[in-house]
């Protein structure tokens, strides 16, 4: 899935991604534990009024049902221990499950035959399934997941039998059990055999309600082809949400076919995973049955439908050059803003095709714009949902959000391979996904646009995401155990995408480009239509490699954390001794925390090699010390270790190294993305009390004259970061913070300007969105003066747009923070009216970010009071909270309060399970920097429903206390050098 609830549509730092699917309260299934209709007979459905009967969902395939369900039963969830019944081992619910939901493989569906009628107005959706299944033992019950749905008749038949045939069983009741979200069926007969698997045919109708969350089946505001406002309806199954719709067996390792049709408005476009099979006109309504799809899990089964337009190109991806025709679907009055994302789209596909030497494995691929989406984007097989701003990439889209929307594409792109016809076998190995997704995403946008130089962004930002997060206590491996339903939700987080990411990059690196993916071709092609494991990943890899690579890795996906090497150097001898230990954000490890060793890749160069990748000496540390050779001995006047930052540790130099590299840098003997590497590895050291900040303060001055941005994207960071752990203790040592960072960027600002030039390249055009936003936040007077001057014109005159798109958000914040107060009205004016200054789908959310900019606090409640009304998307909410944490440092508190005052409207409005609470609840509480504060939060928080984000908690609660710790240790160290420097 497309990154954790994306909340980064306006910065260049990572949103990311998780799915909430619990329905709420009002949504409850009648129980639970309480059969309807016990006691009893319920009617058999008569064979003959079934939906979608015929061959596509009646036909006996013996031993395709046979065979299909004794290698589920045997084959992809074969590694989950269970009893005689088939009941994980540990069973709860009455015996029927295991303790970690996985549902008995007493029955296992082959196909679902699927008709939904959703009424838009009502919310009700009445439905009924045929599911072609395998009885692999004798039984009585049907145990599914269901969750908010009521089931009403069942019936059994034998696979085969004539339409006429008495069912071999009906239901005599139903108990539903809510925390397990599962229905158990009770029949009143047995079916199956004990001589192996027997094909039977069970029809439920049912009906369920679309959800008032985005997970489900759910109504999403757009605007019809008349202008009018009107709701279109889109799913989103990942991960365990399919339960909702329909009842299923939920768990990615029971892949079966699907077989959909949907009764909508006549006026409507229906979109589902497959082609349009055939569709029947019902007065104002209209049937779609869409053709059988290929074996796929659950969670990637999904429909839309509303008054859409689409464009369309074909590629030449499909089995045997076959052509695919590739659409972009969006809202009528939006289809001019995404040309880009569909040429983008054709591209990407041919190159994974290339890549991955398989071809596209279905008829079709849709992209849908979808105006309410969680997360960035959702890799559903042939129909791929994006938020807009994903996809409306237009001449005005500042080229962050551009870079963004190719590296998303790409990412969706690349799981109809990897996660759709491999799909992990059980959500513990998400990383699979996910963290292959985000790699080969940011691979593709690098070779298709090398000159945004992608793999630096991800240095600074995604890579810095995954080891900010895994130097927490809180951390979790990246094979994770999952406990608990709600688990599973959680485990969307920047651990199994950067992380995993960052472990690909790391193997792939280690191994060459063309061996690595000649294992994934193998792995694809092994496990294709099926689940697959870690383990089988490494097994394909060491059959190309011939090196062992499970053990090569096993630490790193098995434990929590990562190392950091201590370098021990002597440049007379030529050598350097290092040792490794856990990093811990909280400072050095006790014995017990310290007891992996890790396999580092060192990646060592020098000046007598210089930075490029030939001389690049690939030792490898595999004990907890070790002596290496410096490249070129005692000649060399310099050495850095993890070139490229291909390897996931950090690297503490001594003082007299540290210094070495920052005169290469100087003198250009050092790329920028290694001493991105060197500085960002710094960061980490000082907070967590490996350095004094001093340090790092005396060695900022080195690179005043630096060109790459992500040098001074980690200035500027780390400077911010300085000024929020110290801002409360005066108002002289926030200003001096304030000015030591207006003399790094005010001149920066000053001679790049605010016109670029038609020849500047990307990372110029970056360099400059960093350096004049960090001025303003610095307090730069010509930089604010002349932001509110381009504000002001620009509200006046809508068509002339006098800055570059790539500051709008910056001119937007700068106004509202530094300007005259009515500029925040201004702000709000363009947000809910972007059309009338042709604002891009990124800028108008800019506008929206910008009311959260200001400095007086009335209007910053006044901006969170917007945020919970209609105006204001939920998912969109967390967008203000972001700009307000981040503009100004007071806000926090305020934040805080109205956290506590409206903590039961803010649950209302995103769902107490919804993942966007979580990043909304991290987002309020991680700025704080006092063990008051933590235990202020901690004792709030005691007695709330926090299942959905128990995790966020603990890791915010750490931060905060790593923070505060940072403060007492460095306290006097930090007022004195200001003041000396002042």
């Amino acid at each position: 899935m497309g990154l954790k609830p994306d909340v980064s549509a306006l910065s260049a730092s990572g949103g990311s991604s998780a799915d909430g699917c619990a329905a709420p309260g009002a949504d409850k299934p009648k129980g639970p534990d309480k059969p309807v209709g016990a006691g009893r007979r319920s009617e058999a459905p008569s064979k003959a009024r079934l939906p979608l009967q015929g061959t596509a969902s009646r036909r006996r395939v013996a031993g395709v049902c046979g065979h299909a369900g004794a290698a589920m039963a045997t084959g992809d969830r074969a590694a989950v221990p269970r009893d005689s019944s088939g009941a994980a081992v540990g069973s709860g619910g009455a015996g029927l499950l295991g303790d970690n939901g996985l549902l008995p493989t007493t029955l296992t569906p082959t196909h679902y035959a699927i008709h939904l009628h959703p009424d838009l107005a009502s919310g009700a959706v009445a439905g009924a399934v045929a599911i072609d299944a395998a009885a692999n033992r004798r039984t009585r019950t049907i145990v599914l997941h269901a969750k908010a749905i009521t089931i009403g008749a069942v019936a059994v038949y034998a696979a085969g039998d004539p339409p006429t045939a008495a069912p071999l069983a009906i239901s005599r009741g139903v108990a539903y059990d809510a925390a397990m979200e599962t229905a158990a069926i009770q029949l009143t007969d047995a079916i199956g055999g004990s001589g192996g698997p027997v094909a039977v045919w069970i029809h439920i109708s049912f009906v369920a309600q679309l959800s008032s969350g985005m997970y489900g089946l759910y109504r999403c505001k757009y605007r019809d082809r008349a202008g009018n406002a009107a709701h279109m309806l889109v799913t989103q199954f990942q991960a365990k949400c399919a339960r909702l719709v329909f009842p299923c067996w939920d768990e990615p390792a029971i892949k079966a076919e699907f077989t959909l049709s949907l009764t909508v408005p006549v006026s409507h476009t229906a979109l589902s995973n497959m082609p349009v099979l055939h569709t029947t006109a019902l007065g104002d309504l209209k049937t779609v049955v869409f053709e059988r799809s290929p074996r796929m899990s659950t969670y990637l089964l999904a429909l839309a439908s509303g008054e859409l337009s689409y464009i369309e190109a074909v590629s030449n991806s499909g089995v045997g050059r076959a052509p695919i025709v590739c659409r972009v679907y969006t809202a009528p009055g939006d289809i001019e803003k995404v040309r880009f994302s569909l040429d983008t789209a054709v591209r990407v596909l041919e190159r994974l095709v290339e890549l991955f030497g398989n071809a596209y494995p279905l008829p079709k691929l849709d992209l849908v714009a979808v105006p309410e989406l969680e997360a960035g984007g959702m890799e559903n097989w042939g129909l791929i949902f994006f938020r807009t701003v994903r996809l409306f990439i237009t001449a005005q889209t500042s080229l962050w959000i551009r870079q963004k929307a190719v590296y998303v594409i790409a990412h969706e792109l690349s799981h109809q391979w990897f996660g759709n016809l491999v799909t992990m076998a059980w959500w513990d190995d998400l990383w699979l996904n996910e963290g292959f997704a985000t790699w080969i995403g940011i691979y593709i946008t690098d070779q298709l646009y090398p000159e945004w130089n992608r793999w630096d962004n991800f240095t600074i930002e995604d890579r810095q995401a995954a080891l900010s997060a895994d130097s927490l206590k809180s951390s979790h491996p990246i094979h994770v155990e999952i406990k608990g339903s709600a688990d599973i939700d959680q485990v969307f987080d920047s651990i199994t995408y950067y992380k995993g990411c960052s472990l690909i990059r790391m193997l792939s690196a280690h191994l060459g480009i063309d061996v690595f993916m000649a294992g994934v071709r193998a792995y694809l092609v092994a496990h294709e239509y099926s689940t697959a494991t870690t383990h089988d990943l490494w097994r394909a890899l060491e059959r190309v490699s011939g090196q062992d690579i499970g053990s090569m890795m096993r630490c790193w996906t098995t434990h929590a954390g990562y190392p950091v090497v201590t370098v021990d150097d002597d440049f007379a001898a030529g050598r350097v001794r290092l040792v490794q230990h856990r990093y811990l954000h909280s400072g050095r490890p006790t014995a017990e925390e310290d007891a992996v060793v890790w396999w580092v890749p060192l990646g060592l160069v020098s000046s007598c090699t210089g930075g490029g990748a030939d001389g690049v000496v690939r030792a490898i540390m595999h004990e907890r010390s070790g002596s290496f050779a410096i490249p070129g001995g005692a000649a060399a006047r310099w050495f850095k270790l993890n070139h490229d930052n291909t390897g996931l540790y950090r690297v503490c130099y001594s003082p007299g190294a540290l210094l070495r590299l920052a005169e290469a840098f100087r003198a250009g003997e050092l790329r920028t993305v290694d001493i991105v590497g060197v500085l960002n590895d710094m960061v980490a050291l000082v907070t967590s009390g490996y350095m004094r900040t001093s340090t790092l303060l005396d060695m900022l001055g080195h690179f005043r004259e630096a060109s790459g941005y992500a040098v001074w994207q980690i200035i500027g960071y780390f400077l911010e970061m300085v000024f929020v752990t110290w801002a409360d203790t005066s108002q002289r040592l926030r200003d001096e913070i304030l000015a030591m960072a207006r003399s790094l960027f005010a001149p920066k600002a000053a001679a790049l300007g605010w016109t670029p030039a038609q020849s500047d390249p990307p990372p110029l055009a970056r360099l400059r969105a960093v350096s004049i936003p960090r001025a303003a936040w610095a307090g730069d007077r010509a930089v604010i003066d002349s932001a509110c001057a381009f504000f002001a014109e620009f509200y006046r005159a809508p068509d002339r747009k006098p800055f570059h798109h790539d500051f709008t958000a910056s001119v937007f914040e700068i106004a509202v923070r530094d300007g005259p107060d009515a500029n925040y009205d201004c702000v709000r004016e363009m947000y809910e009216d972007s059309r009338r200054w042709q604002l891009s789908e990124d800028h108008r959310m800019a506008a929206l970010g910008a009311m959260a900019c200001s400095r007086d606090e009335r209007r910053l409640l006044q901006t969170l009071e917007y945020a919970l009304s209609d105006k204001v998307l939920p998912q969109d909410l967390n967008i203000v909270i972001g700009f307000m944490v981040s503009s100004n440092h007071r806000s926090k508190h305020t934040l805080w309060h109205w956290l506590c005052a409206n903590y039961h409207r803010i649950v209302a409005r995103l769902g107490e399970c919804s993942a966007l609470l979580g990043h909304v609840v991290g987002t309020v509480i991680g700025d704080f920097a006092s063990d008051e504060m933590a235990a202020e939060i901690e004792r709030w928080f005691a007695d709330k429903h926090t299942a959905a984000f128990d995790r966020t908690i603990p890791q915010s609660l750490e931060v905060i206390r790593i923070r505060a710790a940072w403060h007492r240790r460095d306290q006097d160290d930090v007022v004195r050098w200001f003041a000396a420097h002042s």
